[in-house]
């Protein structure tokens, strides 16, 4: 092979690797936006999860015994 049919192979190779990207750019900028808003959605839901467990937390019973003698 002469080097000016390596090079046509070479660019070749990049040329599909660049229409390939550009063919699934799209579903990667879906990805990563799902993936942002997702973890903004969870940062600004955390504050409330903590409440809601703070009001569903049950005292717990003493663990002394004393409740033997009543």
């Amino acid at each position: 092979m002469d080097p000016g049919a390596v090079l046509a192979l070479i660019a070749g190779y990049i040329a599909a690797g660049v229409g390939v990207f550009l063919l699934y750019s799209p579903v990667l900028v879906l990805v990563v936006g799902l993936l942002l808003t997702a973890g903004v959605l969870q940062l600004l839901a955390w504050p409330f999860l903590v409440l809601i467990r703070k009001l569903r937390h049950k005292p717990k019973p003493p663990q002394d015994g004393s409740w033997l003698l009543q």
